[in-house]
Order: C-alpha cells, then structure tokens, then sequence
C-alpha cells in the first residue's frame, strides 16, 4: 500500500470516527434531556431572574405576602401613577414602589361603598401590555392569590406602541413567562419562525429551556468563589446599583432597586410644579401603529377576560383619564375608534367596561404629564371609580360578597379557627 493510500485510508477512518463521535454525543444529549424531562434532579426557583425587574419585585412581593387579596389592579404606568401618588398623599407618606403593591385609598372607598373589608393587590407595571396583564394576573392566581374582583386600566398606549414589536419583547414578558405556561398564546406571541423554533427549542430540550437557570446557578458560585479567593478589602467600599447606573445608564434598562421609584407626598402647588413634557415620547409610541400589534393586544384582552370567566371572577375594564392633548396625538379618528371597540368587546367577551376619560372631570393640574395622573387626579379617579362600580349590578354584587367573606375569613383567622 502506498503512502498515498494510507493517507487516505487513514482519513477516512478519522472521518468516521468522527461522524460516529458525533452521532454518540446527539444520542447522548437527546436520551439526557428525555430523562430529564420526565425526572428533574435540580428544583429551580422560577422566581429568581439575572436582574430585578418592576415583575420581578411585584411578584416576589406577592408569593411573600401572606394576607388574601380580594381584588387585583391591571395597567401600565397610568394606573401606578393614580394609584401610587394618590396613597401618598392618603398615607402621608413616601412609598418606596418596589415594595408597595397596595391600593389604600381604593380599599378606604371600597370599604366605605360596599362595608367589609377590602384588600388590593396592585399589578399594574410601567409600560404593561395586555400581554404582560394577562402573564400578571395567571401568575398571581398560581400564587393560590385569586382575586375576586380585577379592574384593569388601559389606553390606546397599551394595544399600538409603536415602540414594541413583539409581545415577547418587554421586561414583565421576559420575567412571568419563567412562572405561567403560555402554551395556550405561544402561536399569538412568538411570530417569527427563528422565535417559535427558540419556543419550541425551550419546550422539547430541558438543558436548553433551563439554560437561564444553569447560567444564574455558575454565575453565584463564581461570584462565591472568587469572593473566597480574593476578599474584598476591608476599607473599601462595595459597589452599588447606583454607582453602576451612574457609570453604566443604559446597561439593564429594566432593572430597579430599592427606593429607586419612590411615591412622595405633594401639596397642589407641589405637584402642580412638577408637570413634564412628554410629547416627544408619545408622538414616538403613536407614531406608525401596527395592525398586527393591535390585533395581538385585543387578543390578550380577550384572553384576561375568559381566564376570569374561568376562575369567576368579575373583571371590570377602565379607560383611564389622560389628556386632550394626548389625544390629539393620535391619528384622527383613532381615538374614538378604541373606545368603541372596546365596549364591542366588553358586550362580546362579557366584562363592565366604564369610559372614564371625562376631559371636564380634570384640569393640567391634575397631570404629571399628558397621561398620568398626579396625587390629586388620582384620587379623583379613585372616587368616579367606586362611583361606577356603585352603579353596576354585577360589580356591585361582587364587591359586596367580597368584602363580607374576607371580613368573615379574617375574624375567623383572629379566633383562630379555620376558615
């Protein structure tokens, strides 16, 4: 045999070696992940997540919590905007918001409205969609919180954000999709093939789906260990999340931290003076809405709105008051549509739906800005809230069997017997 054909022998050889290298990994990857889809050795904690989020900090402080909440607010920022500076001001206090997760002035009304006892538990995020509101809520109600009574405050912002291509870009998305299975919407969210095949990939390989937890598992211990290894002086002081915001502003753009959103008690000249322009930002969200969007966002609504007529409980729909200025950012006509297909669905899909932008109800100075509410606006929402929910039977009924049955559960837990 010549050199030549040893070479060559040799080669081939080398080539099958190699392909049956491979075809052993495969088979040995595919039967690891079989068996760890029916056998999980590690117990992941679903609640951690690489960065704190507004989702983050709103559903840790749920799982903790242990009182019952009998009713659940929905919104973007609009609504912890009314909610959150409203409470101050009723409080008389600051509220640092990655804690605070109440409703007290809507409590007080609904205390006042309907007698018993009310308590809410606020999970409306900054920039929430329906999409994000629908994740919110299946994950509160996992949480064995199940509220009787959901009101969800939205705008045109919520269903045409020009500025949001895919459901499954945001912040609270990206967190709640680790604790609720969204099977029943991945077709609705995940449009592009590279993003249902990154779906599919999660679902079908447990190394793959669990990569965040593995890659969350070696950072600690590489944190663990290095801290060991080379301990941090004495003298010097740590890091923070604040010298990092500092150096870094648009490193982890979602991420909070403690007394980073805080809620302040104002006076009327007070909150008056802080009125800001948001213009530019607007004109950027409403700038080219996408149908495809839209129509992903009506879903969702649809989908929060069967979910509650599974679990029973009644869900109420809100137009929140913003601006006649905000309005008129809109495309014409674009406004006016919005509010009536929303009373379409609520007819459709059975759920109240209250059209509380009353322009003659608030003045400038009950804005931040063109859209959220300050503490004075907020509460006079709270109050033509309740005042609605006086007036419909069915919420009025709701509310009403609610507060006597948490009243009941609490005097009950008091005495020390079971509910």
């Amino acid at each position: 045999m010549t050199a030549e054909e040893k070479d060559e022998t040799k080669s081939r050889r080398s080539g099958r070696l190699l392909k049956s290298s491979f075809v052993l990994a495969l088979a040995l990857f595919v039967a690891v992940n079989a068996t760890l889809s029916f056998w999980e050795p590690i117990s992941w904690d679903r609640y951690k997540y690489p960065y704190k989020g507004w989702a983050w900090w709103m559903m840790n402080d749920l799982k903790r919590s242990p009182e019952v909440h009998n009713v659940a607010l929905l919104g973007s920022s609009v609504m912890v905007s009314s909610i959150s500076s409203c409470d101050a001001n009723y409080l008389d206090r600051s509220l640092d918001l990655t804690g605070y997760h109440k409703a007290s002035y809507l409590d007080h009304k609904l205390r006042t409205a309907f007698g018993g006892t009310f308590n809410t538990f606020n999970l409306a995020a900054p920039g929430q969609m329906p999409s994000d509101a629908y994740l919110a809520l299946r994950a509160m109600v996992n949480t064995a919180h199940r509220p009787d009574v959901v009101v969800y405050g939205i705008f045109p912002r919520d269903f045409i954000d020009s500025t949001l291509s895919s459901a499954a870009d945001t912040e609270p998305f990206k967190y709640l999709r680790r604790l609720v299975n969204i099977d029943d919407v991945y077709a609705a969210v995940f449009k592009s093939p590279f993003h249902r095949l990154e779906w599919w990939l999660g679902r079908v390989f447990y190394l793959y789906g669990n990569s965040m937890d593995f890659q969350m598992a070696a950072g600690e211990g590489a944190t663990e260990l290095m801290a060991r290894l080379v301990p941090r002086p004495f003298n010097n002081p740590p890091f923070t999340w604040w010298d990092r915001v500092r150096l870094m502003p648009a490193y982890l753009p979602g991420e909070v931290h403690c007394q980073a959103v805080m809620a302040s008690p104002a006076d009327r000249q007070t909150a008056s003076a802080s009125w800001v322009d948001n213009t530019h930002e607007y004109l950027q969200r409403y700038r080219s809405p996408d149908p495809q969007v839209y129509k992903t966002q009506l879903n969702f609504l649809k989908q929060i709105a069967r979910f509650c007529k599974k679990e029973r409980i009644e869900l109420v729909v809100v137009n929140m008051p913003i601006t006649a200025y905000n309005i008129g950012m809109l495309q014409p006509g674009i406004y006016n549509k919005f509010v009536q297909a929303m009373k379409e669905e609520g007819i459709r899909n059975d759920f109240s739906f209250y059209d509380l932008c009353d322009i003659s109800r608030y003045a400038q100075s009950d804005y931040t800005d063109a859209v959220h509410l300050n503490h004075f606006g907020g509460a006079k929402f709270v109050d033509h809230l309740v005042e609605m929910l006086q007036l419909d039977g069915h919420a009025n009924s709701a509310l009403t069997m609610s507060g006597q049955q948490l009243e009941r559960h609490q005097a009950l837990a008091a005495s020390g017997r079971t509910y």
